[in-house]
């Protein structure tokens, strides 16, 4: 019957289940800042993440990029990620469809991450390992002017490019990309 038992409906406001508060908690989640890199240390970034990559869920999607690179994603918003360091130094890759710009460094090849270039894909999902505007970061790679217009974007993170994370013990939510 209505009025009874819990809501299970979906939030209005559009949240993802990894966005810094929830409008359905009456408190806000802990958030943890972590230090990531690539390979070679030319890109670096922090990026505060609530729930803490440790709770989950962590993204593994069987796509061909992502089965490729080993993909680990979390999605995190914009304005918790700064980057430190190699942010113009930053090249992209889209395939297919187009629908998500990778990032990689353009010195030793790691995947930094990504963002959706469509706003009707994964429009509350979007995958740190891309270029993402930032308070400390106000330029845009060249490759991508013109190509990053949604706003209300969550950028993809690499789990493996943060420092001090044990991906073995990570929730993992098995996602089927291969059928998109």
């Amino acid at each position: 019957m209505e009025g009874e038992g819990p809501d299970n409906s979906a939030p209005e406001s559009g949240m993802s289940a990894n966005s810094p508060t929830s409008p359905t908690s009456p408190t806000k989640p802990k958030a943890r800042t972590y230090e990531g890199a690539c390979h070679c240390g030319k890109v670096q970034f922090t990026m505060k993440l609530s729930p803490p990559v440790e709770d989950g869920p962590v993204t593994s999607c069987n796509c061909s990029i992502c089965s490729a690179n080993g993909y680990l994603m979390v999605y995190p918003l914009e304005t918790n990620i700064t980057w430190v360091s190699g942010f113009d130094s930053m090249t992209t890759y889209k395939f297919g469809k187009e629908r998500i710009a990778h990032s990689f460094c353009s010195t030793c090849g790691t995947s930094m991450g990504g963002k959706s270039t469509n706003p009707n894909f994964f429009a509350d999902n979007r995958a740190v390992n891309l270029p993402a505007s930032s308070p400390s970061i106000t330029t845009t790679p060249k490759s991508l002017k013109d190509k990053t217009t949604n706003t209300r974007s969550f950028p993809h993170c690499q789990v493996r490019t943060l420092k001090g994370v044990d991906v073995e013990a990570l929730k993992l939510r098995k996602v089927n990309g291969k059928a998109l």
